[in-house]
């Protein structure tokens, strides 16, 4: 944060920005070297991580999350969203991958999913990748309004159906240094500011052809839908499994201490 950011919070009388952090969000950003995630088992440098996203839920009793993205020769190959529920810190993972990938928590693997987490599809009647950065981003905010997502919830009669809402700007542009890849970006769909669907969006080399192409993931165990336009391109059961190593979605927790379980009340 720069000094007049700063001054101007001060002066508006929110001095947030000079306080400590609380004892949840302390053990939130520590949490972020419980797991390391790898492309795959000959791997030796784990994936870095990138906080994209801080963020609060009251509908559902969430005051404070983080969303994680790790990172992978810079684009996203998984996303874990991180946040307080019965007493404990979880880590609820999904991957993102065209591949596969490895997790490890204290050395053991503890999430090998058997197959890639989500399916990339050629964005319809879209125009070629521009050649420019700045032009690709523009495409890419454009071609992002295309797309809506519905939380249908996790009542079997839908009543819980709710549309949400796309964040204006991604939460991650990449820096991918892969051949395949030229672009792209991660948006997100939100229920307040908690992020339930994520779109992503690739300027993908496809045979010697790039192109743009698309994949929703979700991030929450509600049931979900994803359109383009007013066609239906996607759709996630409700209450995924979340145990199984070699699933593409795995939830992971570690008891809080008493004193933070204490700050939260």
């Amino acid at each position: 944060m720069n000094a007049l950011v700063l001054t101007m919070l001060l002066l508006c009388g929110d001095d947030s920005a000079t306080k400590a952090p609380s004892p949840l969000r302390k053990v939130m950003d520590e949490s972020l070297s419980w797991n390391e995630l790898f492309a795959d088992e000959r791997s030796a440098t784990p994936m870095t991580t990138r906080v994209v996203m801080r963020w609060a839920n009251n509908t559902r009793g969430s005051e404070d999350g983080m969303t994680v993205l790790f990172l992978n020769a810079g684009c996203p190959e998984a996303v874990c969203c991180m946040y307080p529920w019965v007493k404990s810190l979880n880590h609820e993972f999904d991957s993102l991958s065209r591949g596969k990938l490895i997790a490890k928590r204290d050395g053991a693997v503890v999430w090998s999913p058997e197959k890639p987490g989500v399916t990339f599809l050629a964005v319809p009647d879209a125009d070629a990748p521009a050649e420019n950065p700045v032009a690709r981003f523009r495409q890419m905010k454009t071609l992002a309004a295309q797309f809506s997502s519905t939380m249908l919830g996790w009542k079997s009669d839908k009543s819980d159906r709710e549309e949400l809402r796309l964040l204006p700007q991604p939460l991650y542009r990449y820096e991918s240094k892969r051949s395949d890849v030229l672009d792209g970006a991660v948006f997100a769909f939100v229920q307040g500011t908690d992020p339930e669907t994520l779109l992503l969006l690739e300027a993908f080399n496809s045979d010697n052809r790039v192109e743009w192409q698309f994949a929703f993931a979700r991030r929450t165990s509600g049931e979900l839908e994803g359109r383009h336009k007013d066609k239906v391109v996607w759709h996630a059961d409700r209450f995924p499994e979340n145990d199984n190593p070699k699933s593409t979605h795995r939830a992971l927790s570690r008891p809080l201490d008493p004193i933070v379980i204490e700050s939260l009340k």
